[in-house]
């Protein structure tokens, strides 16, 4: 929804640089676009890919393979969170998210990508 993409980017913007997607398809070619340390993917975009598709796309490619991951979902159930975690996500994030959350977990994201070696910054 672009309303939950506006307010989550006013969450992340005063901390970090942040760049919007409104499809998973879109996402993916962001991330290609140019380096990111980080990346949080809403599970359920409108159309045709979805955040699992997304994340399998990621992992499989040797460009974005490495970009740490969080997944955005209003499916709260531990399954959800094992299935989100399963397919290759770093951290689950449950909405409604808070703003403070949201932060700790793009930052504990940064800090794995710093702590693999792998930083672009």
């Amino acid at each position: 929804m672009p309303e939950n993409r506006q307010l989550f980017s006013l969450y992340l913007r005063t901390a970090f640089e942040v760049v919007t997607a409104s499809t998973a398809e879109e996402a993916i070619a962001t991330l290609r676009s140019q380096p990111f340390d980080a990346a949080l993917l809403d599970i359920n975009y409108g159309g045709g890919m979805d955040g699992f598709d997304a994340i399998r796309a990621i992992r499989a490619d040797p460009q974005l393979a490495s970009i740490p991951a969080a997944a955005l979902t209003a499916h709260v159930a531990p399954e959800d969170r094992d299935q989100c975690l399963r397919a290759g996500f770093d951290l689950f994030l449950a909405k409604p998210v808070r703003r403070a959350e949201m932060t700790e977990a793009i930052g504990t994201l940064l800090q794995k990508r710093t702590t693999a070696g792998v930083s672009r910054a």
